[in-house]
């Protein structure tokens, strides 16, 4: 565990691997890449990344995980400054050019880069990707809004990466969602990049989509749609899985996800 200062945020971040291919981890609403993605970062599981052939950098948003304090500063811009941070965190590290991944909430931070800083993103990778927002997506937030209703492994996790404080957990969840039950579609009535013609088709870069085809948030048609926006786009759907497929298939996502960053 590291921090960087940018723009007089402490940032922190997790470095795993010293390979030639630099991959940005970005994870989903108030996670730790190395929790959500434990198998893949532990060396003793078969699972685990090639740290030979990469150098994943696991980004912390502000707000959120160990990049708090200060608190996450919602608002119309949030997103669009996260984008910014997590390209200057990457230069000042000395990667000049990088592949990312984003999970869930991460996805639109990594699609705001793809299409802001097109001469350094090389690839993309989205997996459960949450671009857009709509009433399904409100009602199936309102009912996670709870600890209540997560499993006991989740909330367990949770609890790990806020310190056994489950009330600091839940809080920053909840303040995340009623942000974006109430605000997100405000903010972006034509979605996130705008029309089509404005937003993911003009992200040139290689791109595929990971969906679980039991994912509880995301549907494999909405996936389908999303991957034929982009200029090129693919999607690999993992049979049998949900919102964590990386525990269920993690050798074939650790495959999935070294093949097409290492081309």
């Amino acid at each position: 565990m590291s921090f960087i200062e940018i723009n007089g945020f402490n940032i922190c971040y997790e470095k795993f691997g010293h390979g030639p291919n630099a991959v940005l981890i970005i994870p989903g609403a108030i996670g730790r890449a190395s929790c959500d993605f434990d198998l893949q970062f532990d060396i003793d599981h078969p699972a685990c990344f090639d740290f030979d052939r990469f150098t994943f950098i696991c980004v912390e948003l502000i707000g959120w995980g160990r990049s708090c304090p200060p608190e996450r500063p919602y608002g119309p811009t949030l997103l669009h400054d996260d984008a910014d941070r997590c390209d200057q965190m990457m230069t000042k590290l000395g990667y000049n050019q990088y592949s990312i991944f984003g999970w869930c909430e991460g996805t639109k931070v990594a699609v705001i880069m793809a299409q802001k800083f097109i001469d350094r993103v090389q690839n993309l990778i989205l997996q459960a990707p949450y671009i857009y927002h709509d009433d399904k997506m409100t009602e199936k937030l309102r009912l996670m809004r709870d600890f209540s209703n997560w499993d006991a492994r989740l909330r367990r996790q949770y609890k790990i990466i806020y310190n056994n404080n489950v009330d600091r957990a839940e809080n920053l969840w909840q303040t995340y969602v009623d942000f974006m039950i109430e605000k997100y579609n405000d903010i972006y009535p034509n979605g996130l990049l705008g029309s089509k013609s404005d937003g993911l088709c003009n992200i040139h870069c290689p791109t595929l989509i990971f969906i679980g085809d039991r994912d509880f948030f995301f549907t494999v048609e909405q996936c389908e749609n999303l991957a034929s926006e982009f200029g090129d786009g693919k999607l690999i759907v993992y049979e049998n899985c949900g919102h964590f497929l990386q525990r269920r298939e993690a050798i074939k996502f650790k495959k999935n996800l070294e093949n097409f960053f290492a081309k």
